[in-house]
Order: structure tokens, then C-alpha cells, then sequence
């Protein structure tokens, strides 16, 4: 009896992560397509990093849903775990690491600015 409850679960384990990966895949896409309006201002910062950051996410959404198919098939995803870890997770921190930087870049710019503008 739990052998059945647990395969329907697994099923629906491995049916959300599908749909999670493509989530972020459209996610990601969405913001390679229209880098000055992301998605839900999910990220900001320069054209560029909002494209790294979108080609990344979605990369690693479509990476994840593969992997959840894959398992959910009963086979081993060893080469996309792989590309998981050492391709798209690093690009997606990367690219958040340097919307923090630009933030805070621009953060300096309008408080200094400010100051200028308070003294004349």
C-alpha cells in the first residue's frame, strides 16, 4: 500500500519540479527579451547583467525541468546535474552579485548628487 502512495508522490514531486524549471525558464527568457523591463523587477541593474542573469535563469530552469523528467523516467541525470552546478548556478550568482554592485553604484551616484545639490 505505501509503495503506490509513494510513487504518486514521487510523480507529483518530479510534475512540480518540472513545472517549477519551466517557470524559470519563461521567467529567464522574459527578461533576455526585455532587459530594461524584467519581469517583476526580479533584478535591475545594466542591460548586460539583466541579460546574464536571464540567459542563466533560464538555462537553468530548462536544465531542471530536464532533470525532473529524467528522474521521473528512472533514469540518472548525471551530465545536467552536472551543468547545474558548475554552468548555470554560478551564472546566476554572479549576475545577482553584479545587479548588487550596480545598485549600490547607483545608490553613491544619486547620494552624491543629492549633497551636491543641497550645497549650491
Amino acid at each position: 500500500m505505501f509503495g503506490s502512495v509513494n510513487g504518486v508522490l514521487e510523480t507529483a514531486v518530479y510534475v512540480l519540479a518540472a513545472g517549477m524549471g519551466l517557470g524559470c525558464a519563461w521567467l529567464g527568457w522574459q527578461a533576455v527579451r526585455r532587459p530594461r523591463r524584467p519581469p517583476g523587477s526580479v533584478i535591475q541593474g545594466s542591460v548586460r547583467v539583466v541579460r546574464a542573469w536571464g540567459f542563466s535563469f533560464a538555462l537553468l530552469g530548462v536544465l531542471f525541468a530536464v532533470k525532473a523528467v529524467t528522474m521521473a523516467a528512472g533514469g540518472n541525470p548525471g551530465r545536467v546535474t552536472d551543468l547545474i552546478t558548475w554552468v548555470a548556478g554560478p551564472l546566476v550568482v554572479g549576475s545577482v552579485l553584479a545587479a548588487g554592485v550596480s545598485r549600490g553604484r547607483e545608490r553613491r551616484r544619486a547620494r552624491a548628487a543629492a549633497n551636491k545639490a543641497g550645497q549650491e
